[in-house]
């Protein structure tokens, strides 16, 4: 066997790198990763500070569900046999949105606890809540028909009217059309910040079916946190003869006529038949591809969409528990606003930006040593709010932004955690682009867009890979950010390269 010929190579070890790979390691293809740092998962990692491990980016995981009720995350892991210890939160979230039509509310999960509390929050949308988880389920069984392959228009137009009409209007649209009250909207729209796109771009239809996977199966975390999950596919993918290469970066990815047939590390060459790179387009356009390969069209598309948010991140170890510092919320959303343009827009002012603030001691308590706890920030950028900033400044600014943000948290929540911080850490937009070397450092992708939505992406991704034998799998595809949807990206490019090495060799 040639040592230098694969059936796959897969370009980076994130989500959807880790799901190809597993994908197609698992259907028998002689499959590589190669990944440029140390450890496989990007941003589904962990780091340590003195005693304290933190999470570096999961804030919780939809479509999990329990045992007796599994979600496609649960069973995507179970397939690849790996064995995963979720823990299912039993609170959805907490907002707390400032203003003269602000409010503070818990949300519970279970869809007809979180229909009867927004009801009690907002007398009279019951109905219109309910109409949503409804309409969820429908929007599943015509996904359903869909991945069949060759789905009939009028089956579409006759049994499935509903998901298309979802699919062709905005948030904002469709809860008006429904009927309900403008504040169950608002709290409805609060996970709004997990796909990175406000409610009036935002189509119907992806954010429906994201709502019911969080409240129908409840959040979930992995006991290890998000490096359970990356350590567990790297191993299912050495279980199944696959190879990993850390420390290696690609300089390269090589085109022959329209089609992509290797990769260059260095000097030296590895070929497939199959190339799946698990960068943002623009890394993989500027870096990896010879300008003569890209179309016109790659660079087009590229021109025409929008890099998803940044982020300013913060960890803190605190030396009491959760418990002694009044903390007993475990995900809380900040906002300044309930109206998500505006929570949007705010993103660009940190006094104002929106935050999220996680107590992961909370769902598993043991997160950390006995007698402490971990807070996780999470501010939304539009804008990186240190750029410009001198190297010499650069530290001090940091410090500043995180000190606005542990004043802005202990005002709101009527707690005090400043005396008991024991180990702090910031990321920045320059730490998130020097670990995913984004443009930013956005983990979100391309911003979703009601003309760039995930059934345009989806009805289009044919149209969409422009270099033979490649796929560029990650956030900025179908189902835009967040881990359940970058596992079933990866996966189903891991798929599509499995159908067309076995076609190929049926036609030898």
């Amino acid at each position: 066997m040639d040592n230098n010929l694969y059936d796959v190579i897969v370009i980076g070890a994130g989500n959807a790198g880790l799901s190809a790979a597993a994908t197609t390691a698992r259907h028998g293809l002689r499959t590589l990763v190669i990944e440029r740092n140390l450890l496989p998962g990007g941003c589904a990692t962990s780091f340590r500070r003195g005693r304290f491990e933190f999470e570096t980016s999961l804030h919780e995981l939809a479509n999990v569900g329990p045992e007796d009720n599994p979600g496609t995350v649960r069973k995507f892991f179970e397939e690849y046999g790996i064995d995963i210890d979720w823990c299912i939160e039993k609170t959805a979230f907490r907002a707390i949105v400032d203003g003269e039509d602000g409010y503070d509310v818990t949300m519970p999960v279970g869809v007809d606890a979180f229909c009867d509390e927004m009801e009690r929050q907002v007398p009279g949308s019951y109905d219109s809540v309910r109409a949503v988880f409804d309409l969820a389920k429908k929007a599943d069984a015509a996904l359903a028909y869909l991945s069949q392959g060759k789905p009939d228009p009028q089956v579409l137009m006759t049994e499935h009217v509903d998901f298309l009409r979802m699919a062709s209007h905005s948030v904002n649209e469709g809860l008006d059309a429904l009927g309900m009250p403008k504040k169950a909207q608002h709290i409805l729209s609060t996970y709004w910040s997990y796909l990175g796109s406000p409610t009036d771009q935002l189509d119907f239809l992806l954010y429906t079916i994201m709502v019911e996977r969080y409240i129908g199966l409840g959040p979930a975390m992995p006991h290890m946190r998000s490096n359970e999950l990356a350590l567990a596919l790297e191993s299912s993918i050495r279980r199944n003869g696959g190879e990993i290469w850390y420390n290696t970066e690609v300089s390269q990815i090589l085109v022959r006529d329209g089609k992509a047939y290797g990769v260059r590390i260095g000097n030296k060459e590895i070929y497939a038949k199959k190339i799946i790179s698990n960068c943002h387009p623009g890394t993989a356009y500027k870096k990896l591809l010879s300008k003569d390969h890209i179309p016109e069209k790659a660079v087009k598309l590229a021109n025409a969409r929008t890099n998803g948010m940044q982020f300013f991140t913060m960890y803190i170890g605190l030396c009491r528990s959760a418990k002694e510092l009044g903390i007993n919320d475990y995900s809380v959303f900040l906002l300044g606003s309930p109206d998500t343009r505006e929570q949007y827009n705010s993103c660009e002012n940190i006094n104002d930006s929106l935050m999220i603030v996680n107590c992961l001691n909370n769902v598993l308590p043991d997160a950390s040593p006995e007698g402490t706890s971990t807070l996780f920030f999470t501010t939304l950028l539009i804008k990186d709010l240190l750029e410009g900033v001198s190297p010499e400044e650069y530290k001090k600014v940091k410090n500043n932004i995180a000190d606005t943000l542990i004043r802005r948290y202990e005002e709101k929540l009527g707690v005090s955690i400043r005396p008991y911080i024991e180990e702090i850490a910031i990321s920045t937009p320059a730490t998130f682009a020097r670990y995913l070397n984004t443009p930013g450092g956005t983990p979100y992708g391309y911003e979703l867009t009601l003309w760039d939505s995930m059934m345009a992406r989806t009805l289009n991704g044919k149209n969409e890979q422009l270099i033979g034998n490649l796929w560029l799998v990650g956030a900025h595809g179908e189902r835009g950010d967040g881990y359940n949807s970058t596992y079933a990206n990866g996966r189903c490019c891991g798929l599509k390269a499995v159908r067309e090495i076995h076609l190929e060799k049926e036609c030898e």
